[in-house]
């Protein structure tokens, strides 16, 4: 199947490719680097194209109101969450063939719609989550197909000192962040220019830790975040780290099953650490928080309470769609997963912050107050 990069255009690839050949020398995937190439050059084509026929519309096209956004670490809940709330014709979100063909959809998706069988996998990676062309997606994906900073920029070379290649766009220069901000506003303002009359729902757990820069875009965004139990958080990171890495790594030698944990407790605090730094920046009103294993035991009263809490309006309009997801969702399985108690005790000592301050219990014998 395509990878992500394949949705790249010429000038993307080359700056995420670059000094890459000499660096990896002997532990490339030659196949998968060659169809990256070759793609990109059709990709830039079609961008090109697109611009000359929908530019003075996409011109124009103006995101009102400020988007909706889902805020949370990865593995949080965050797809359901938005899968949920996508049900409310009110919304739009981006779609998986919007964030994998990021500058090429506008010209490509009377065409790749149909043919999603062929270059999009029935299924995700990391869980049993369907994948189909008009999925909710999150944007996160666009941002790195489209070339911005983001962490998911390691995952092609496991090159983590590469430039941009970081979530807290706090830490990047100013021309970097310029860029970041160009970047993202182009892709939303396509996707908005295809459904002029309806608010942006945006899903990224990387925007959890750009609140300032989201903020300066959109200063009247709303935000629902969502919690989950670390220790399935802890677990579920892992696999999604590895099988991600799996299936999108241009080299040929994945990286040590310890590396990919050390990194996944790291992002952990980093992400906490910078949420927390800018929550105050968040209007009074526009801000509710929910938990994961809530919104399993009775969805409907906790979209209803997200609803009142921010002042999204009345939730009835979603009611008849939310019904048939829950009602086509009830074969659905959530991975389960045996907790290793070295790795539990590492969650509670290394992650004893978001403990405390959501409220969630260590598990009895894992670990003492003492450690």
């Amino acid at each position: 199947m395509p990878r992500l990069w394949h949705g790249m255009t010429w000038g993307d690839w080359r700056a995420l490719s670059r000094g890459q050949w000499a660096r990896c020398r002997g532990d490339l995937r030659l196949g998968l680097y060659a169809s990256i190439t070759a793609l990109s050059l059709g990709n830039s084509l079609m961008q090109g194209l697109g611009q000359m026929i929908h530019g003075r519309a996409l011109a124009r096209t103006e995101i009102r109101p400020d988007p909706v956004f889902i805020l949370g670490y990865w593995r949080s809940g965050t797809t359901w969450l938005h899968q949920l709330l996508s049900c409310d014709p009110r919304f739009c979100s981006p779609t998986s063939l919007q964030v994998f063909m990021p500058k090429s959809f506008l010209m490509l998706r009377h065409v790749m719609r149909p043919l999603a069988p062929l270059w999009l996998p029935g299924r995700r990676p990391m869980d049993n989550v369907a994948l189909e062309a008009d999925s909710s997606e999150e944007d996160e994906v666009a941002l790195l197909v489209a070339g911005a900073p983001s962490v998911m920029r390691g995952m092609a070379f496991d090159d983590p000192e590469a430039p941009a290649m970081t979530d807290d766009i706090a830490d990047l220069p100013e021309a970097l962040r310029a860029d970041w901000h160009r970047r993202w506003r182009a892709f939303l303002t396509a996707v908005q220019y295809l459904a002029p009359d309806r608010q942006l729902l945006l899903k990224s757990p990387g925007h959890t830790m750009r609140l300032a820069e989201v903020l300066r875009a959109f200063p009247q965004a709303r935000f629902i975040h969502i919690l989950r139990d670390p220790y399935e958080i802890a677990q579920s990171n892992i696999l999604t780290a590895e099988s991600m890495t799996a299936t999108q790594t241009l080299r040929r030698t994945m990286p040590a099953r310890a590396d990919l944990e050390d990194g996944v407790f790291r992002a952990f605090r980093a992400f906490h650490e910078a949420f927390e730094r800018d929550r105050a920046l968040i209007p009074e009103g526009h801000y509710t928080c929910l938990r994961y294993e809530d919104l399993r035991r009775d969805p409907k009263a906790v979209i209803k309470g997200v609803y009142d809490a921010i002042g999204l309006g009345e939730a009835d309009a979603l009611e008849p769609a939310l019904d048939r997801m829950l009602s086509a969702r009830k074969g659905y399985r959530v991975n389960e997963f045996s907790m290793d108690p070295a790795l539990a005790r590492r969650v509670e000592r290394e992650w004893a912050a978001y403990f405390r301050r959501y409220g969630y219990s260590r598990r009895s014998g894992w670990i003492t107050e003492d450690e």
